[in-house]
């Protein structure tokens, strides 16, 4: 028994040490070529396939655009419109097993396309889902794990911002209630009388960003709120939920003063945008079966660019590192991101201008 104990403990400790000793190495980048047809005019979303397809959502052009590995243009899928295979304002959220993940905000649609090696789409699951802001498939279950703004689904009398949806049957299972996004302990909001309050009197929470982040590994689901890094862990079997997390130096913490909440309810862009330039903004929760990544952003002054800080931690929720990606860095404080958990490969989609035309490059980073 002693012996086995021991065993165990070895067994933990080297699993510890090599994820303390994980490398994050920037491996390169490639530009993707614009021209006529291939122009992106506002990205919203990216993803790479097993074959090193670059498939990015131009929301503006309400299309999907194709590129290899090297940054040539292929082909493109989907066009402006209500008809089939048309979109209104597409965001791409997700890709696994030949499979792409979209939403589209106006129509209130959730779609599943099968892509092939061929680049041929084809449409294999439609349902009605509103304001997404992250999705991802959880295709060994045939399921979509949905983070969103707050709304009551009848007949719960609660609002949730994340749950699983079973993309067959049409169930879902709630997993976060609002509040809980706030805290522990925190009350229900009643948004009836909410929408009565003086805008002076609305609370902090209104005055930040409301994007919203979610992924899993196996049975365990993680979601983060933008305005707060401090990660939700979900056991899907128990319901049960922890928090980790680990404010470090690089890290400010969103605040809301007089002044920012003033330049909020005047409306007035410039002002809000300068106090959110002040603050760390979560953009991506991501997780494969040894660990949980978190990236953050902050506002360099000096480039006018936001930088990017990639968090890693076990799955029990000890921080491991925190290191910046070197070399990108984005006009967004939520730039495009995706992780490929079976090449644990970090993709990110950086963009710029030079003089009229945008520059679009995607930054590579092995996790390893």
């Amino acid at each position: 028994m002693g012996k086995r104990v021991i065993g165990v403990c070895i067994f933990i400790i080297f699993i510890a040490s090599s994820l303390s000793a994980l490398e994050i190495t920037y491996e390169g980048k490639v530009q993707l070529v614009q021209k006529e047809g291939f122009f992106i005019g506002f990205p919203r979303g990216f993803v790479v396939t097993e074959d090193d397809f670059i498939v990015v959502c131009d929301i503006r052009a309400s299309d999907f655009k194709i590129f290899n590995q090297e940054g040539k243009a292929l082909s493109v899928f989907g066009r402006k419109g209500y008809g089939p295979d048309e979109f209104a304002d597409p965001w791409l959220h997700d890709y696994k097993n030949g499979k792409l993940l979209i939403s589209d905000t106006s129509t209130k649609k959730l779609y599943i396309y099968s892509v092939d090696k061929d680049l041929k789409f084809q449409q294999t699951k439609q349902t009605i889902v509103t304001s997404v802001m992250d999705a991802k498939l959880i295709d060994e279950k045939d399921m979509v794990l949905i983070a969103r703004m707050p709304i009551k689904d009848s007949p719960s009398p609660t609002a949730y911002v994340l749950f699983v949806l079973d993309i067959t049957r049409g169930s879902r299972d709630h997993l976060v209630p609002f509040e809980l996004q706030l805290g522990e302990n925190e009350k229900p909001v009643d948004f009836d009388k909410l929408k009565k309050t003086n805008p002076s009197d609305f609370p902090d929470w209104m005055i930040l960003p409301p994007w919203k982040y979610c992924d899993y590994s196996g049975d365990n689901v993680y979601f983060v709120w933008a305005a707060n890094l401090d990660i939700i862990k979900i056991d899907l079997t128990t319901k049960a939920h922890t928090r980790f997390s680990r404010k470090t130096e690089k890290y400010i913490q969103p605040k809301v003063s007089r002044e920012f909440k003033k330049a909020y309810n005047e409306h007035n862009s410039k002002e809000y945008r300068g106090w959110v330039q002040k603050m760390s903004w979560v953009c991506k929760v991501f997780a494969d079966s040894d660990m949980v990544g978190i990236v953050y952003t902050n506002f360099d002054n000096k480039t006018s660019r936001w930088n990017s800080f990639l968090q890693i931690y076990d799955h029990n929720g000890t921080f491991l590192k925190e290191a910046p990606l070197e070399n990108f860095s984005s006009t967004s404080e939520r730039p495009n991101l995706y992780y490929d958990r079976n090449k644990k490969i970090l993709y990110c989609l950086s963009e710029e201008s030079i003089g009229t035309e945008g520059v679009y490059t995607v930054y590579k980073y092995r996790l390893r």
